[in-house]
Parts: C-alpha cells; sequence; structure tokens
C-alpha cells in the first residue's frame, strides 16, 4: 500500500491510520479496441478532457501509471497497468450480454486494471471508479469487478458514469452461494473489505431456505455500507420485520468464534478457510427475542425461516429510499415515454404518508406499489396493487392521483423482461424507439 501514500505525499492527516487496512477495489476494464488498453497517453488525455473527473497529476513508475484524481470536492489515488483478460467461472454475470457483446468479450485479449483505494465515503468511490473507466473508455465492452466477484456491461458503465446518482450499495459486494453433496449452504460475501468493513456470512443454510437467508446478508450489507462502519460484535441490528409484530434483530459474530457453534465439517468450517475466508470476515446471527438480545444469546438465522418466505419487510434506509427517488426522478423519461405501448405495464413506487399512530422520528411514510394508469403533465393517476400495512383505511384497488414528485421507484415491464431505473440501457437493446 506504500505506493499509494508515497507518491502524491500521502493521504490528509485526518484520514484513519484504520483506512490503510482496507483492501484496494481492484476492476478491469475490457476495452473496445484492445490498443487503447496500454495506450497511457490517450487515457490520461481523455482524462484531461473529462466531464466526469479532474486529472490532478500523474506518474509513472514500475506498477503502472499512477493518477491523482478529483470528482467533486473528492481526491482519490489511481494505478493503472495492463493485464490479459480471463472471466474467472465463479464471477458473476450483473448484467444482460448479448450474444455480439459477448463475442467481442471473448475475442479481446486485453484489459486495463483499474485499481483504488476507497475513502469514507464508499458509494462516492465506487461511482468514481466507473467514471474513471468511462471517461477513459468510453466504448469499454465490459468491467471485471475483481473485488465483488462480478462482471458489469460497458453499457451499464456509461450510464452510471453520466447519473448524477451512485449506484446501488447493492452494486458493491457480491453473495455467494457455495454448496455440495449436502442439503448444506454457505452463504459469503465479496467486496466488503475494500470499504474498510468485515464480509458477511451465513452458516448452515440449505438449499430450501438460502434465498431467504440471501436477502438477510444483503440488507445487512446495505446498512453497514450506508453507516460506513462495522457492526460491534454481538451488536444488535434491526434489518426486518418478519410479520406485524416480530423484528428481525441480527447480529455479527467472528467466524473463528461463529464455527465453534457447528460441527467441525461443516461447509464453511475451519478445513475451508485455509486460502482464504479466514480474515475480516463475520456470520449473521440473530437475536430472536428481547431477552435474547439483552443476554447477548445470539442464534442461528434459521429460527426465523417459516416467517422469512412470507413477504417480510426489510428495511430501506432514507438514505437508500433518497438515492433509488432520485434515480427514478433523473430517469423518468424512459418510464413515461414507454407507458401506453403495446403489452407494456409499469408500477410506480409511491411514498404514502402512514397513520398517526405509526409515525416515528424521521419515518412517516409507507412505500407502495402502484399500477400505472394514466399521465398528466405534472400528475399521474394510479391503482393500488397490495394492503399497505401502516394506512389502515386504505386497500389493494384503490385509485389515485399523485403528483410525479412522489414516486420513489418504478418498473417498466415489457415481452423481454422488466426494467429499471437502474438498467434503462435495455429498452435500446429490445429496440424501443425513445425519441
Amino acid at each position: 500500500m506504500a505506493l499509494f501514500g508515497n507518491l502524491f505525499g500521502g493521504r490528509k492527516e485526518s484520514k484513519k491510520k484504520e483506512e490503510w487496512e482496507k483492501e484496494t477495489s481492484f476492476m478491469i476494464a475490457i476495452p473496445k479496441n484492445g490498443e487503447d488498453a496500454d495506450n497511457f497517453a490517450i487515457l490520461t488525455e481523455r482524462l484531461k478532457t473529462s466531464d466526469y473527473v479532474t486529472l490532478k497529476d500523474s506518474k509513472q513508475t514500475e506498477n503502472g501509471l499512477v493518477l491523482r484524481v478529483a470528482s467533486g470536492d473528492l481526491e482519490y489515488t489511481v494505478r493503472l497497468d495492463t493485464t490479459e483478460v480471463e472471466i474467472p467461472e465463479m464471477f458473476r454475470i450483473q448484467h444482460f450480454f448479448r450474444d455480439i457483446d459477448i463475442e467481442a468479450i471473448q475475442q479481446q485479449k486485453k484489459g486495463l486494471i483499474v485499481e483504488m483505494l476507497f475513502d469514507e465515503h464508499i458509494l462516492d468511490s465506487y461511482h468514481t471508479q466507473l467514471k474513471l473507466i468511462s471517461a477513459m473508455l468510453p466504448d469499454c465492452l465490459a468491467v471485471l469487478d475483481g473485488s465483488s466477484e462480478k462482471v458489469l456491461s460497458g453499457k451499464w458503465v456509461a450510464l452510471a458514469a453520466k447519473s448524477n446518482v451512485p449506484p446501488s450499495p447493492r452494486y458493491i459486494f457480491t453473495v455467494q452461494a457455495v454448496s455440495g453433496d449436502t442439503d448444506e449452504v454457505w452463504l459469503h460475501s465479496h467486496g466488503m473489505n475494500r470499504c474498510g468493513l468485515p464480509e458477511l456470512e451465513i452458516l448452515n443454510s440449505t438449499k430450501d431456505t438460502y434465498n431467504d437467508h440471501y436477502n438477510i446478508i444483503e440488507t445487512m450489507a446495505k446498512r453497514l455500507l450506508e453507516q460506513g462502519e462495522a457492526l460491534e460484535e454481538k451488536e444488535p441490528m434491526y434489518l426486518a420485520m418478519v410479520t406485524n409484530e416480530i423484528p428481525l434483530m441480527a447480529t455479527v459474530v467472528n467466524w473463528k468464534e461463529a464455527v465453534k457453534k457447528y460441527p467441525s465439517g461443516i461447509l464453511g468450517g475451519a478445513g475451508d478457510r485455509k486460502e482464504s475466508h479466514n480474515q475480516n470476515t463475520d456470520v449473521i446471527f440473530c437475536y430472536p427475542t428481547p431477552e435474547s438480545m439483552d443476554k447477548k444469546q445470539y442464534c442461528e438465522v434459521s429460527v426465523f425461516d417459516e416467517y422469512l418466505n412470507e413477504n417480510p419487510i426489510y428495511m430501506l434506509t432514507n438514505q437508500e429510499t433518497d438515492r433509488m427517488r432520485r434515480l427514478a426522478a433523473e430517469r423518468l423519461d424512459y418510464m413515461l415515454k414507454m407507458f401506453g405501448r403495446e403489452k407494456i405495464n409499469i408500477l410506480v413506487k409511491v411514498g404514502l404518508e402512514v397513520d398517526e399512530e405509526f409515525k416515528e422520528e424521521g419515518n412517516s411514510f409507507e412505500h407502495i406499489w402502484f399500477e400505472l394508469k394514466e399521465k398528466n403533465k405534472d400528475m399521474f393517476t394510479a391503482e393500488l396493487t397490495q394492503e399497505p400495512y401502516y394506512v389502515k383505511d386504505l386497500h389493494a384497488g384503490a385509485v389515485m392521483t399523485f403528483p410525479y414528485g412522489q414516486i420513489t421507484d418504478w418498473i417498466i415491464f415489457t415481452p423481454e423482461g422488466r426494467v429499471t431505473p437502474d438498467d434503462v440501457y435495455l429498452l435500446a437493446y429490445d429496440g424501443w424507439n425513445l425519441e
């Protein structure tokens, strides 16, 4: 990590020493033109004219080209290098790729390493890395995010780079499910360590329950990314309401202590961690009752299995709700231009003020889905598709009119699949004319 500290005088004194312990965020961009990957002169010239980032300085070293760049008020140190491209088998294909795109990626043998150290502004750091890639390789085919073990579409990266809203926290990590000959499933994340946070796991899941347990890991990971600091061991965190009356209070335990609760041969036990998953990783447990929480007597999350497939309400923070709202508003025209077309259905999520008895400080809205029925210049009319939890006198089937500013999310259903504000590039893939 000395490479990052010495070239430009080190990080500001206000940064905590612990930040040096983070892993770097490691990505490989696959260019359309392979010669671009190692032509650092062209790449830096593109950065100088970029609308996304500002190039402050650059230095050639034996480890590649090291840049100091700024995005808004934030500055980062970035390393560039060239490498041979090969997509590892375990990497998750995060986005849709056409056959022609896959062929182009397979033919490309050279990639551009873009490696940087995140600061405490986690989403902004991730967003900046995407902006850098798009600025240097505007026709990028794909990005291999080595930290989260994901394959990202170049079209999505270009769309994200243009946005004023950072991508969802879920892009920062991936949850992998590992199984063997038995019913056991070991869930564990990749990508959290680059944020200075522990990876998250659930042991002793099953092939019937791992999808429900995935939601628990995803919700906790998002919460930790937003608050920017790890959960103290055995500290409770509210994640969901599994019924109208039962909250899911989760906690974490370091893996070395956690595996002691299980037989030595369990999948994800010490024998499976000789080469990886043996540092800075926590296992998720839960507190089924207030008494167990007071006594720090944690249980496996499977104690809630009978409720987890009954549509529990997972917590979204105000910060994430606002991020989703801003992205939905920024790309609202895509949705409005699709409304009314043949075989198109659209759902919009609206923030409804809850009944007085359910209001809490900083949380007075329930966000719920409606089907869009009519659009006007400043207002739209929609039909409620589900029963609210916290608005007693409102029921599914109610038709209501709202201003567009009340939309917090939307989904377009097309014959080819669903499209959200996050992946509107798919509309062009499917041949929809949005002019």
